[in-house]
């Protein structure tokens, strides 16, 4: 299911409850949501299906400019952008996001080469050199939303 009303682009398994929306936050599955950030859109496509189907929201962005954008609109749990894009960059968001949120988990892809990252690898929560691997990717995700108190698509009760 695919809600489009906001702008926003929300993948979500059809199966799951819906969180209601709020004027922060788009509806989402109670498995946390994922703002995803690259301007490839077979990555974005590829990345939120694999979401979808473990019961993770995404919202997704096409360049860095609509990912700040997201970033205010969504508050999202986790982050994944890209480095290299055009205008704003991975670099700019991750820097950014480091000054207005410190605790929010930026996971960094790119197709660079370590020494050639600039640093951001030092600044990301998590670094995943292109072509992914988008097990391991899924399970980071995973273990960051765990320890934030989802649990495999569903919010843990205290």
């Amino acid at each position: 299911m695919t809600d489009v009303s906001s702008g926003n682009r929300i993948q979500i398994p059809d199966e799951s409850p819906v969180l209601p929306s709020s004027p922060e936050r788009p509806a989402a599955r109670p498995g946390g949501v994922v703002l995803l950030i690259d301007d490839d859109p077979a990555v974005l496509e590829s990345l939120a299906r694999v979401f979808a189907s473990e019961g993770i929201a995404t919202v997704t962005a096409a360049n860095g400019t609509e990912g700040l954008e997201r970033l205010r609109d969504c508050s999202p749990d986790v982050v994944i952008t890209d480095l290299c894009m055009a205008g704003v960059n991975g670099w700019d968001l991750l820097f950014h996001e480091r000054m207005e949120k410190p605790d929010l988990p930026i996971f960094v892809i790119t197709g660079l080469a370590g020494e050639d990252t600039g640093g951001a690898d030092r600044f990301a929560s998590a670094f995943f050199p292109k072509p992914l691997d988008v097990d391991a990717v899924v399970a980071a995700v995973q273990r960051q939303l765990q320890t934030a108190g989802f649990a495999w698509g569903r919010r843990i009760r205290v």
